[in-house]
């Protein structure tokens, strides 16, 4: 019988958006043993307030972008998971400027 992954540390890309933010609490509030690194680019969809007051000792925001290779390099190691979110919202905007779609 194989084993269930628990992972203990995991990078969450977006997660100061809505929809990150929300899989923020709910590790927190459900998976005690987890530390989250919030990997945000702070856009006009990310919001340092959507995670405040977590506790720090367990979620730790990093602001940057996820294309950012020399970033990942630096933060990806030790972590069991990336759960990604980061994305670009407003998509009627893609129809003016698909490029950041497409990059994020």
């Amino acid at each position: 019988m194989l084993g269930s992954f628990e992972p203990k540390n995991i990078i969450v890309t977006g997660g100061c958006g809505f929809i990150g933010s929300n899989f923020v609490h709910y590790v927190v509030n459900n998976h005690p043993g987890v530390h989250v690194t919030v990997l945000d680019k702070l856009t006009y969809a990310g919001n340092p307030e959507n995670i405040a007051g977590l506790p720090s000792d367990r979620v730790e925001l990093v602001v940057g972008d996820i294309c950012d290779a020399g970033l990942l390099d630096c933060i990806v190691p030790g972590h069991d998971a990336i759960v990604h979110y980061a994305a670009e919202s407003h998509n009627d905007n893609s129809i003016v400027d698909p490029e950041p779609f497409l990059r994020t």
